[in-house]
Parts: structure tokens; sequence; C-alpha cells
């Protein structure tokens, strides 16, 4: 089967033929049909500290078709469509029983969704409904996320949210701050170019910060906001986040910015300010996804500006280096 492979930054991604993986008894074998590429898939293979190691096989907002199972499996069939959490977790160490699967002690890292296929350990499948496109069973995975980010912060209901940047986390957080119950969301950004995508995924209204209008966040959220996430990634964002967040207020950091950073404690210190770095997701959260998926009048494939043929993916990861106007780009892999 064909695969991406990272050799390495400053090298280019490879697609090699490798031999379909083993199946053990409680796995079961995915044809993709749909990957995303996450902004971690272009962060984490340009020479940063975090970096994925040289030579693995990358991918991970997967969604597929079961193709064959192994003979202890029992929740999946062939023919079942499932979201691929990207981690075979045990459920049983210290870090599953907290609900942080990513960081389970045992299980197998199931990253390689940029391939024509995958194994994975049945629990780390999520089957989701004919009403569910494959463009949608991608999403679960960055779409969790946004799901764990306002469970921990503890969004309450009616609480006002600004959202700063429409990347796929900032969308993936308006989409959740509409389904938990949020009152007034805005979405700040450099451009107008995602606003309709912004105010589609659940926003009520979108700004363009720009020095001819300094003015547009106040009318926009005249009271400071109870929540502020922060979703670009960009050095500068969390003080200015913190700045933003109304006394007592939450920040929520979703940018993942591998950078130094540097804030003002004193700043957050003398607003009261609550911070919190969320990671991932909990199983729970892939389950609720795909339920709100099926149930929802948002339909997040919005989100989803174009898909491209796995051939296409050396280059285009290349070209989203730069400066782009990408979004969620989805990799199909026939």
């Amino acid at each position: 089967m064909r695969v991406a492979i990272f050799n390495g930054a400053g090298r280019p991604i490879t697609l090699e033929d490798v031999p379909d993986d083993p199946l053990g008894p409680g796995d079961v074998r995915i044809a993709v049909k749909r990957c995303g590429i996450c902004g971690s898939d272009i962060a984490m293979t340009s020479g940063s500290p975090f970096d994925y190691k040289t030579g693995c096989r990358i991918g991970h907002e997967t969604a597929g078709t079961v193709i064959e199972v192994g003979r202890a499996v029992t929740m999946l069939k062939p023919g079942d469509n499932v979201a691929v959490l990207p981690r075979g977790f045990c459920g049983r160490c210290a870090s599953c029983r907290a609900g942080r699967p990513l960081f389970c002690e045992t299980g197998p890292e199931q990253i390689g969704g940029f391939g024509e296929r995958l194994v994975i350990t049945e629990n780390s499948g999520f089957r989701f409904p004919d009403s569910v496109t494959m463009a949608e069973g991608s999403l679960v995975e960055p779409l969790a996320c946004g799901r764990q980010a306002f469970r921990i912060a503890r969004l309450q209901k009616g609480a006002s949210v600004l959202v700063l940047g429409a990347g796929s986390m900032g969308l993936a957080a308006i989409y959740w701050a509409r389904q938990m119950g949020a009152g007034r969301i805005v979405v700040a950004t450099r451009t107008t170019a995602r606003h309709e995508i912004a105010l589609a995924m659940g926003a009520d209204a979108a700004v363009a910060i720009a020095p001819e209008d300094p003015e547009a966040m106040s009318r926009a959220l005249p009271v400071p906001p109870d929540f502020v996430v922060e979703a670009t990634g960009k050095p500068g964002a969390l003080q200015a986040a913190i700045g933003h967040a109304a006394t007592g207020g939450t920040v929520v950091s979703l940018g993942m910015c591998t950078m130094a950073d540097p804030i003002i404690p004193a700043i957050g210190a003398f607003k009261d300010i609550s911070l919190c770095f969320p990671l991932g997701y909990a199983a729970e959260d892939f389950v609720e996804t795909i339920r709100h998926f099926d149930a929802g009048r948002i339909k997040p494939r919005v989100m989803v500006t174009e898909t491209v043929p796995l051939a296409g993916l050396p280059a285009l990861v290349e070209e989203m280096r730069g400066p782009h106007d990408h979004l969620k780009v989805q990799i199909v892999p026939e």
C-alpha cells in the first residue's frame, strides 16, 4: 500500500509502497477514505523541537471503512464507517482513566491516514452513521478538540466567547461554543476571508482586526468576553487574549505556538485570569461530536475547502509552509 513518510525537516515528504500491517486479534483494518491536513502536520515537519520522528508515517484526521476485523473484535464489522482516534488507548492506565487517551502508557500510535489502509485497535474506531459524510467523519478528530477545550475550561451556558483566529481550531471552538449553549460568540481575524464560514459554524459576528478600524472589536463585543480562545498559534496572541478577557475570565490556548511567547503574568494576575492549555480529547468527545454531526443543523463540512488526491500531498504540504489561503484540505487516497 502507499503511505506518506516524513523524511526529516528540509526533505520532501515521500509516498512509499510498504507492506500492509499485520492484523492483531483486537484490531480492525480500514480503507482510508479521507484524511485532513492538520496545522500540526505542517508545524511538526518544519524543524521545530516538536517534529515527528524521521521515517514515521503521517496523517491523523482519518476516516474510513472497515474492511477486515481480528478474531476478537465484537463491536465493529466490515462495512462500518469509522472516525479514528489516533492512539490505540488501553482504557486502564492512569492517563486513560483520567480521560487522556493520547497519553496512554501502552497504546500504539495510529498515524498514517495519508495512505491507503490503516490498522487500528477496535476501541479507537468510532462508528458514524450514513447521515454523516466521510468529509465530516474526517472532521471528528479536529472538532473533538473544541469540545474537550470547553469541558476543561468549564464553559457556562450564556457565557460570551471571543475566538482569535478562524483556522481549524478556531472553528472547532466556535462550533462547540454554540453547541454547548454559549451566549454571544465573536471571531476576530486578520482578514475577512473566512468570516462566512465562521458564521456558518455558529459565530454571531466576525470582525477583521485592522489599524484603520480600531473600534471594530468593541462594536462587536461592547463588554469584555468571559472566555477568549487563542487559536492562531502566533507569538503575542496569548498576551492579546489575556488583554481581551473580562476580569475573572478564562483564556483557552488552542493555537499550540511552538515558539517562545512571552506574556506579562502580572496583567493576568490583576485581572484574575484563568489560563488553560487543553490537548486533544477523550473518547466521549469523539462520541458526542459524531452525535452532534448526525443531529445538528450546523454542517461542519463547510470547513472543507478542497480535496486533493494522495499523490498531491507532498507538494501541497510544502506550499502550506508559506502564506496560503487553504482552510481544511482533505486527502483522498484513490
